[in-house]
């Protein structure tokens, strides 16, 4: 018994034209779906998204090793101009069949490209195929001559893009590498369970304003000093560290009557490059560690196939400066998850907004965006971010009170809202 293709293979063209928009995910999965080995693809993009068109080009070359597309360039304002110049492309194919995929581009492009196909499709008597993919659903809409419309089950799973292929489609330039493994887990998750308590938190934030920037921080820029490697610090005290005070002697081979901690060495027993990046676990980053570990945990139960931490394009001069603290990719969807050690609902909602700004960049509508944070009445938050910004089910708080399980809290969301 041999498995039936997702897409039936008399809706898959050997010429298929695409409506470019702001987004080349959609694209790309239709692309992939929907095209024939060695078919041709013709990009029909305005001036304004003629850069998606090319970044998507570079793609479907380098990365799909597919041939190279053909350029269809309209005012998608002006309908006479679309049919046109779709109709002067249809007018060079001489065999094979056409396919159009709406999923992008304006609405007059819609639906002036579906007119200029139909129009084919009675002049020439040959059946073409028009099709849009749904956001919501992930299903493919399918017309093809007189048939009735064909729905595809959910292709969530069927393009498995990573996040190096994200960002590729995308043209960023990241600051760094994207990380894959998340840095003392051990003592990060830890540190979480500390945390689920305000009073012990509050006294790890009075040790990092007290005793790690103090002797860490430079005094005019009030940024982490590059000549720290021999500064020892007194350990936390706080009886309510207690069980982070062990775990730091454990991880950092100290026995009970030291005392302080040398960061050289501690930043070289956990493998940071930097001291500095030492500093800036033990200052807020240790909770987006704490995060990724329990995605990496999960993420064999969520189909997931990709995860990251930071990852951080270089500004543009047009664009606010923001990145996505870790990236989780199920099937062709981006989850783009914030983290922040603030309780504050004014800077969650910050944080919040941010994560939702560039996934929506990156992904488009089929992505989703979470924050966790420590706040202490996440789903006010979340629900007045559902609101506000009309993402009801695209975003996720989660707070304080969920550190601690948040493993499961995070499995329950792939599995709930991710799956089809």
């Amino acid at each position: 018994m041999t498995n039936q293709p997702v897409i039936p293979q008399n809706y898959v063209s050997d010429h298929l034209f695409l409506l470019v928009g702001t987004n080349p995910l959609p694209n790309l999965v239709a692309a992939k779906l929907l095209l024939k080995k060695g078919g041709l693809l013709y990009l029909v993009h305005s001036l304004a998204t003629q850069p998606v068109a090319e970044r998507l080009e570079r793609y479907w070359i380098k990365v799909e090793k597919q041939s190279q597309p053909q350029y269809v360039c309209v005012d998608e304002a002006d309908g006479t101009d679309i049919r046109q110049r779709i109709d002067n492309a249809l007018q060079n194919i001489q065999s094979g069949h056409v396919g159009l995929n709406y999923t992008g581009g304006t609405k007059t492009m819609s639906v002036h490209a579906c007119r200029t196909l139909l129009d084919y499709q009675a002049s020439k008597r040959c059946n073409v195929t028009l099709s849009y993919l749904d956001a919501r659903s992930n299903k493919m809409y399918i017309e093809h001559g007189s048939n009735p419309l064909f729905k595809s089950d959910s292709l969530l799973y069927e393009v498995q893009p990573s996040l190096q292929d994200i960002v590729t489609l995308h043209a960023f330039k990241l600051v760094s590498p994207v990380e894959t493994q998340a840095m003392l887990p051990d003592l990060a998750n830890v540190l979480a369970n500390a945390h689920g308590s305000p009073e012990a938190g509050e006294a790890w934030r009075t040790w990092c304003d007290d005793v790690l920037r103090k002797y860490t921080r430079t005094k005019k820029s009030n940024e982490w000093d590059n000549k720290i490697e021999g500064v020892s610090l007194p350990l936390p005290n706080d009886a309510l560290l207690s069980q982070v005070i062990d775990t730091m002697r454990q991880r950092f081979s100290l026995s009970e009557q030291e005392n302080t901690l040398s960061l050289g060495s501690a930043s070289q027993k956990a493998g940071f490059q930097k001291v500095k990046h030492l500093c800036e676990w033990f200052d807020g980053k240790w909770l987006e560690h704490y995060v990724f570990d329990c995605i990496f945990q999960i993420k064999n139960h969520c189909n997931i196939h990709d995860a990251g931490m930071g990852i951080r394009p270089q500004s543009d001069k047009d664009r606010p400066e923001y990145d996505v603290d870790i990236g989780v990719m199920q099937g062709y969807r981006l989850y783009a998850i914030s983290c922040t050690t603030d309780a504050d609902p004014g800077m969650c909602k910050l944080k919040l907004f941010e994560a939702y700004l560039r996934a929506r960049n990156m992904a488009g509508d089929e992505a989703y965006v979470a924050l966790v944070c420590m706040a202490n009445n996440p789903e006010k938050i979340e629900r007045h971010i559902g609101r506000s910004w009309d993402a009801a089910g695209k975003v996720r708080v989660f707070g304080r009170s969920h550190l601690r399980e948040l493993s499961t809290r995070l499995k329950d969301w792939f599995n709930s809202v991710g799956l089809p």
